[in-house]
């Protein structure tokens, strides 16, 4: 037999090795910072409370023609509390419901019947009923009023009843337009609620409450134009109507527990006729 021939294997070649991959150096982790050590609020002293005014109200007194103008408008006048009545008894607008005498709603017709003839000498009888009454509801109130807007630098966000009623009267003696814009400044176009709201008018034990409005009043008389009688507020009121109301603003404020309007209107006559 022929011997096979026996064929060599043919060598597999080695496969070489990779070269092994090198490691990436772990990527190291920053250090977590310690957070900083809080410093101690200080708290800010609120500044002090500057004192309550004392002594009586600071005000310009008008004596120019405008007040000369309103006694000859009330000379003829021998009973100014029967002459309210009467002017309540005839037939007019309509009873703002703050008035609620008939010597109330006379008091408001006849100063409103004046502004609209006179204004300067109708914002006068407001100014004078008011600031004669000021004094008075200030020291009813004491120190219930202390801080609520009623005196020098205190102020919500319009000027102090007692610097509105200063800036008023000023405008009566000299109405410029600085006397004007001063005027402006001091009223309060945002306020929203009345004293004589139904759920805020001020029971006859703290009528001293009324005079809130009483600069707010007097300023309208004197910044406002025509207006809506019908409305709630003296941003709507025309000017004259503001004077008027303030009149009746100006008694009530006074008529605490127990007075008597008879006698509180002729104290007001006397103030505006002096």
């Amino acid at each position: 037999m022929a011997k096979a021939k026996v064929k060599a294997k043919a060598k597999k070649p080695v496969a070489k090795k990779q070269p092994a991959l090198k490691k990436k150096p772990a990527t190291k982790k920053p250090a977590k910072k310690k957070p900083a050590a809080k410093k101690p609020v200080v708290k800010k002293k609120p500044p002090p409370k500057k004192p309550a005014a004392s002594g009586p109200p600071k005000l310009h007194v008008p004596k120019g023609a405008a007040r000369q103008r309103l006694r000859d408008a009330l000379a003829w006048v021998d009973d100014f509390v029967a002459d309210c009545r009467r002017r309540a008894s005839e037939m007019g607008t309509a009873r703002w419901p703050v008035a609620d005498t008939p010597e109330l709603v006379g008091l408001e017709r006849w100063a409103t019947e004046l502004a609209t003839t006179d204004r300067e000498a109708g914002v006068c009888a407001l100014v004078l009923a008011a600031q004669y009454g000021l004094p008075r509801i200030l020291a009813a109130g004491g120190s219930e009023l202390d801080g609520m807007g009623y005196r020098g630098d205190e102020m919500l966000d319009g000027a102090s009843v007692e610097s509105q009623l200063d800036r008023c009267a000023r405008w009566v003696d000299n109405p410029s337009a600085a006397n004007v814009q001063a005027v402006e400044d001091g009223f309060d176009r945002t306020r929203q609620m009345h004293t004589w709201d139904p759920d805020l008018q001020p029971h006859d034990l703290k009528s001293y409450f009324w005079y809130s409005e009483i600069g707010q009043l007097a300023s309208a008389a004197i910044v406002k134009g025509e207006g809506d009688t019908t409305r709630n507020s003296y941003f709507y009121w025309p000017a004259a109507v503001c004077a008027g109301r303030g009149l009746v603003i100006a008694a009530r404020g006074l008529r605490g527990e127990g007075a008597d309007i008879v006698e509180i209107i002729r104290e007001l006559y006397g103030a505006m006729t002096a």
